[in-house]
């Protein structure tokens, strides 16, 4: 009687299977021994990509692409193969050739040829196939010390290079080369970030690397770099603001140091707790906590070191939209961007399309109802909320007719203490909700900003307490800036949101901002 051994059979049958099932011409090696996979394929830049994953290609243009394959030798299934997500937009060959055909996108990738390996193995492209490039026509850098000043041996400075096309649209590649005239005194690197390495001056030079067949602009900025002064005593002074600041303030740590002409850029600043206060390498602070947070700041100079303490105000805000937003929100839902310039902040209001009844409205918060954050009001000792605001039109007082620009404070769940939505524009009546008086005038100016402040121990909707001496907590902060009429401006412009003591220290704020 013949046995048959089915575990045998099984296996040859398999081994059988996978022979007959690949290509013949395919080497698949001693399928008894170990086997190595590729691990990475790196795609080589060329000087038509706008960055590291994206190509862009005339139409009818070729270009070929090399990669590398990791790792380099001892790889049982060396092969790769190239492929394109779309070849009526590119087409790619065997060796990685690309060949654009028509205007549009496809995702050129490159893979094993046997064996899916790992993310690193199958990088890919996207080829965008354009009809022209967009050149840049101009270049000028931006960060550079003022001519006064200098760093120091060391010291290190990041330079921004910008640039203008001739359509002003956005430039294909934006890309540059960086060069210093004296690298002993200071070198650059490839993203414009300068070290003084020697006293004197050097030209950091900022060139358009696009490829221009036309012209490489260029621009370039002189950085003076000055010896090292030792720091021979070192001193930061009592300062009562240190144990106020405000939330959103910055402010700079005021310091003696001896001799006169010592270089005080040595000086290393440092912050225990950065999430409520951070400190910049000049000792400038900036205040990022809510609530009555502290931290300890360290200035080492040399073997001198100095620690003082820094605390936050609860109920103090000093935010300035100058040059951030964050951690505001705008929260209408349509509203398409914020910018800021150095001075305000621009919100677009909500787009009302082609419906003629609908306004616009762009709100924002620093707290909404539900999100977790807290705000600590103080109000006995800061009593007074300012704003400094440019709207589209002027407001009427006690009607949203022409738009509208509402406190809203609350502090839910409890319910106890609330200010707005109630009331719109501005009143003299002191038992209106959300009252708000214009500082320096009787209307809302469109032409210009205006300052408006709110006294937040005046009427609120309800639980109005007897004393004010309590700080609470706010759960919902926010600006409602709506009902503006559909042939307004969309934009509106916001400067800064700060909280005062009396009116006299609101005054002189205000009249020096």
């Amino acid at each position: 009687m013949k046995i048959i051994n089915f575990k045998n059979l099984i296996v040859s049958l398999i081994v059988t299977s996978v022979m007959i099932s690949c290509d013949k011409d395919k080497n698949l090696g001693n399928l008894g021994e170990e086997t190595t996979i590729i691990s990475s394929i790196t795609i080589a830049p060329t000087t038509f990509n706008s960055d590291s994953s994206t190509i862009y290609l005339l139409k009818g243009q070729e270009l070929p692409l090399n990669c590398t394959v990791s790792p380099a030798e001892g790889v049982t299934f060396p092969d790769i193969t190239w492929s394109s997500s779309d070849e009526t937009v590119v087409t790619v060959s065997e060796t990685g050739k690309l060949t654009a055909v028509n205007i549009g996108t496809a995702i050129v990738r490159v893979t094993p040829s046997i064996g899916f390996g790992p993310t690193a193995a199958t990088p890919a492209l996207t080829v965008n196939v354009v009809d022209h490039y967009v050149y840049m026509n101009s270049v000028s850098i931006t960060g550079a010390p003022a001519s006064t000043d200098s760093i120091a041996v060391g010291e290190n400075v990041q330079l921004n290079a910008t640039y203008t096309t001739d359509s002003g649209d956005p430039a294909t590649f934006v890309r540059y080369t960086w060069s210093s005239s004296n690298t002993s005194i200071a070198t650059v690197d490839n993203n414009g970030f300068v070290t003084g390495t020697g006293q004197g001056t050097a030209v950091i030079t900022a060139k358009a690397d696009d490829d221009n067949p036309g012209q490489q602009p260029s621009a370039s900025v002189t950085i003076g770099v000055m010896k090292i002064i030792p720091i021979e005593t070192f001193d930061i002074p009592d300062d009562p603001e240190l144990g106020m600041l405000g939330y959103g303030e910055t402010y700079q740590i005021k310091f003696n140091v001896t001799p006169a002409n010592a270089t005080v850029s040595s000086i290393v600043w440092a912050s225990d707790n950065p999430a409520a206060v951070s400190v910049s390498n000049k000792g400038n602070l900036s205040v990022n906590a809510l609530d009555g947070a502290s931290a300890i700041i360290t200035a080492t100079a040399g073997d001198i070191v100095k620690k003082i303490n820094v605390a936050v105000a609860q109920g103090r805000l000093c935010y300035s939209f100058a040059n951030s937003f964050s951690p505001w929100t705008v929260t209408t839902a349509g509203a398409a961007w914020y910018s800021t310039d150095g001075t305000k902040t621009t919100i677009q209001m909500t787009n009302p399309g082609t419906d003629t009844s609908t306004k616009h409205r762009g709100d924002i918060n620093l707290a909404a109802n539900g999100s977790g954050v807290i705000v600590v009001m103080n109000l006995s000792t800061y009593r007074y909320l300012a704003v400094k605001v440019r709207v589209p039109t002027v407001l009427v007082a006690g009607s949203n007719s022409n738009g509208c620009f509402k406190l809203e404070m609350w502090d839910y769940p409890n319910q106890t203490r609330t200010i707005g939505p109630a009331y719109w524009g501005s009143s003299t009546s002191t038992t209106d909700n959300n009252v708000y008086t214009i500082f320096g005038g009787d209307a809302i100016t469109p032409d210009s900003p205006n300052v408006l402040y709110f006294d937040l121990q005046g009427k609120w909707s309800s639980g109005n307490p007897t004393s004010w001496t309590t700080p609470f907590n706010i759960v919902q902060f926010k600006f409602t800036v709506a009902d503006y009429p559909v042939d307004a401006s969309w934009l509106y412009d916001i400067y800064w949101v700060r909280t005062f003591k009396t009116l006299d220290e609101l005054s002189a704020f205000a009249s020096a901002n």
